[in-house]
């Protein structure tokens, strides 16, 4: 075999295995939030089953908590039973460690201690959810905490 033969032969290989890579990329199974948990300090950081989040719409999930206003901050973030990469979603930047009631943030679900922060104004019944829509922006979760009336 001729080198030209040879590289002509390593150039096609070369051109055919990236095509398999984008098409085998484009076909992955869809990630499974239905088993990710509200985990902070309010369950030890546990995956307890009263706080794993339910399907809502389109691609936002959300539990509910009671929590008490005595002036002091929930740790929390959302996260399946083993950490896994991916389905650890912490806040994406400084900026989005604090949470506060109707505003949302953004998450990072690749995230290893960046927990975020809720410091309830009043004592009740909370609806902690995260957006994993098209609205949610560039891969960014967002992240919103909404009173309920109790």
């Amino acid at each position: 075999m001729s080198l030209r033969n040879v590289v002509s032969v390593l150039l096609v290989s070369t051109v055919l295995s990236g095509c398999a890579t984008n098409v085998i990329e484009s076909f992955k199974a869809p990630i499974d939030y239905d088993r990710l948990y509200l985990r902070g300090v309010f369950s030890w950081w546990e995956a307890d089953e009263k706080y794993r989040l339910v399907h809502n719409e389109e691609r936002r999930y959300s539990t509910t908590i009671s929590l008490i206003a005595d002036g002091q901050p929930y740790d929390f973030r959302f996260a399946d039973t083993n950490w896994t990469p991916g389905m650890n979603c912490g806040y994406a930047s400084v900026s989005d460690q604090i949470v506060e009631v109707g505003k949302s943030v953004k998450s990072n679900c690749h995230s290893i201690d960046e927990n975020f922060r809720f410091t309830p104004t009043e004592t009740g019944i909370f609806e902690f959810s995260i957006d994993f829509g098209t609205f949610a922006g560039f891969g960014s979760p967002k992240v919103i905490i909404t009173k309920l009336n109790n």
